[in-house]
């Protein structure tokens, strides 16, 4: 499945940034068009005529986010690297597409469910397409020896769900920088926390 995205008026970028923080704090089903009207401060018919409805703006946050997560890490995922360290560059990219994108990552990760059909299942082949990126180079890890043989479904889910909730505590100018959070982040998850014992 493509990604076929739409170039936007400057309204229209502003709406979407707008309903991802709306659908972001509220969920997709607490909001509202009118309260997006609101916090656009325009009338609800102004909206419409950008918009149809809160599900093509659902649609259209969701695949602008999956673009953005796809052009990061295919390259990564398909380079002729080792593959614990392609993991590595895989999860630190996914924190930075995070970052950047904050309110739509939260989108992109749970909201998308509330997509009518056939958008669902279509956004679902999305999801299974990003994830299959990451459980095709641990299967890689297995292969070559440099991975403990397990689920990689399991691995997988376990590494997007550990970085998952960072942009819920993120802050620019927190103690840590987003450098630091991505280098250690992911070197912990794949190498552990267990300091190696020093030569005998």
């Amino acid at each position: 499945m493509e990604i076929y995205q739409t170039i936007l008026s400057p309204r229209q970028e502003e709406i979407l940034q707008s309903a991802s923080i709306l659908f972001s704090e509220k969920g997709y089903e607490g909001a509202s068009m009118r309260d997006l009207a609101e916090a656009l401060d325009i009338k609800p018919a102004s909206l419409y005529s950008h918009y149809r409805g809160k599900d093509e703006i659902l649609w259209e946050i969701a695949q602008r986010c999956a673009g953005e997560f796809l052009a990061k890490i295919t390259p990564i995922a398909a380079a002729d690297t080792a593959p614990l360290y392609r993991l590595e560059r895989m999860l630190q990219g996914h924190i930075e597409v995070m970052i950047a994108n904050r309110t739509a990552s939260a989108v992109f990760f749970r909201e998308w469910k509330n997509l009518p059909e056939p958008r669902r299942s279509e956004f679902a082949l999305l999801i299974a397409r990003y994830e299959g990126l990451f459980l095709q180079v641990l299967q890689e890890g297995m292969d070559d020896g440099s991975l403990a043989p397990a689920s990689t479904q399991l691995l997988m889910r376990s590494l997007l769900a550990a970085t998952n909730w960072l942009p819920r505590w993120y802050h620019d100018e927190g103690a840590l920088s987003l450098e630091t959070i991505k280098q250690v982040l992911s070197h912990t998850l794949l190498f552990g926390l267990i300091r190696p014992s020093p030569p005998v």
